[in-house]
């Protein structure tokens, strides 16, 4: 089986190819506006030395949580790219995927985190030898001072976020990567598999929605 991995959901953008469970190729280009500005070419990277995109037998995407803007873009062009075949649209956890990259350096208890807005952040512990439940995307949402305290013995923190942590904090910037999409979505296939379809949409947790300003109603 040929999957495509996709990941938008930070400002690295990364595209991956897996068959048959092997990585076959993993591109990434960082920075702002990279997935609204290079994301289809970069796919066409991805796979144009290696396989033409008519033997692609799935298109997994990072689903959330990150980029509201970022996330759009990678789910609507997945689900543009499967719609002529009629390829199952894969939604892979982001915080497994960020997982999934970090563990190839470490081996301890961390703390996997992405930023949401102020001083938010989306977080989840990650135990060393019990990868999270892809289906369940267990996580939750809190101020960083709030998440220092309720996890004081936590030393180890993951995220692609910049943020300025206590100097007792151990911190690895890790960016989620399309390979890691790719390949969850190769190993969970089944279980991903029921929660495709047409009205699939990204994953924000948290309740910070734009409202419509409307003007103020006026007395007399």
């Amino acid at each position: 089986m040929n999957i495509l991995g996709i990941d938008t959901s930070t400002d690295n953008c990364s595209v991956g190819l897996v068959c048959d469970g092997a990585v076959i190729n993993c591109k990434s280009r960082l920075g702002r506006s990279m997935a609204s500005e290079q994301l289809v070419s970069l796919i066409d990277e991805t796979i144009v030395e290696f396989i033409p995109f008519s033997e692609i037998d799935a298109i997994a995407v990072s689903i959330g949580p990150g980029s509201y803007t970022g996330l759009r873009i990678g789910l609507s062009t997945a689900k543009g790219l499967a719609l002529p075949g009629q390829l199952p649209v894969l939604p892979v956890p982001t915080m497994a995927v960020l997982e999934s990259v970090a563990r190839q350096r470490l081996d301890l208890d961390f703390m996997l985190y992405i930023k949401s807005h102020r001083d938010l952040i989306y977080h989840v512990l990650s135990v060393n030898g019990k990868p999270l439940d892809i289906k369940q995307h267990p996580l939750d949402y809190a101020s960083l001072s709030e998440v220092l305290t309720k996890y004081e013995n936590v030393s180890t923190f993951v995220g692609p976020s910049a943020i300025e942590f206590p100097q007792d904090k151990k911190v690895y910037r890790i960016y989620p990567e399309g390979d890691q999409v790719a390949l969850l979505a190769h190993r969970y296939y089944r279980e991903l598999l029921s929660l495709t379809g047409a009205d699939l949409e990204p994953k924000y947790y948290s309740n910070y929605e734009a409202q419509k300003w409307t003007l103020p109603k006026t007395s007399g």
